[in-house]
C-alpha cells in the first residue's frame, strides 16, 4: 500500500477504533466490527494490524497528540494552559471513552499496560517537564516530589469527570492552578 493510501486507511481505522470504542468499549473491538464500522477489508486490517491491542492504543495515541497547545514561556502559566488543555481534553467523551478503554485494557493485556505506561510516565510527561523547569526557576519549592505533584495535577479533574462524570469547567481550572501554585511556591517568593 503506498504511504498516501495507508495514511487514508490508518485514519479510517483509528477513527473507527474510536467509534467502537466509545459506542461499546473494549469488549466491541473486533476486526470484524472495525471492518464493518471503517469500510475496510478485514485483511488490511489483520495485515497491518495483527495485534487489536496494539490498534486500539495506536489510535489513543494518536487522540493524545492532536491539537496538543503551544505552552507559554512562564512555567506557572504553561502549568495554567497545561491544566486547560487537560480538561479541554477529559470533557471531549471520545478521549475519555478511549481512556477508560485503555485503563481498562490495561488490567488485562501487557500491550495495553505497555501503552498506558508509556502515555500517562510521571516523568516523562509535559506536567512533569513544565514542573521540573517550574523547580530550575525557584518557582516552586524544589523539594517537592515531581510524580506527587503530577499526581495533584490529575487526580481532581480525572476523578471529576471519569468517576462524577461531571465536565470540568474553566473556573475548575482557574481554582487548582492557583490552590496548587499556592501550595507549592517556596515560603520566600
Amino acid at each position: 500500500m503506498t504511504d498516501a493510501r495507508f495514511e487514508r486507511t490508518r485514519a479510517i481505522v483509528y477513527q473507527a477504533v474510536s467509534q467502537v470504542l466509545v459506542a461499546e468499549g473494549l469488549v466491541g473491538l473486533t476486526v470484524d466490527r472495525l471492518a464493518a464500522e471503517s469500510g475496510i477489508a478485514r485483511s488490511t486490517i489483520y495485515r497491518n494490524w495483527p495485534d487489536l491491542a496494539a490498534l486500539a492504543c495506536e489510535a489513543f495515541d494518536e487522540l493524545m497528540h492532536q491539537e496538543s497547545l503551544d505552552l507559554g514561556a512562564d512555567p506557572r502559566e504553561e502549568l495554567h494552559d497545561y491544566l486547560a488543555d487537560y480538561a479541554r481534553r477529559l470533557n471531549d467523551p471520545t478521549y475519555t471513552a478511549m481512556l477508560v478503554a485503555l485503563i481498562e485494557g490495561s488490567w488485562r493485556d501487557e500491550a495495553f499496560a505497555e501503552v498506558h505506561r508509556r502515555a500517562f510516565s510521571q516523568t516523562r510527561s509535559r506536567a512533569g517537564s513544565i514542573l521540573r523547569r517550574a523547580q530550575k526557576e525557584g518557582l516552586i519549592d524544589i523539594r517537592l516530589d515531581i510524580a506527587q505533584c503530577v499526581e495533584d495535577l490529575v487526580a481532581p479533574f480525572l476523578y471529576r469527570r471519569v468517576v462524577t462524570q461531571n465536565r470540568i469547567t474553566p473556573r475548575q481550572v482557574d481554582e487548582l492552578h492557583a490552590r496548587l501554585v499556592k501550595r507549592w511556591t517556596p515560603s520566600e517568593k
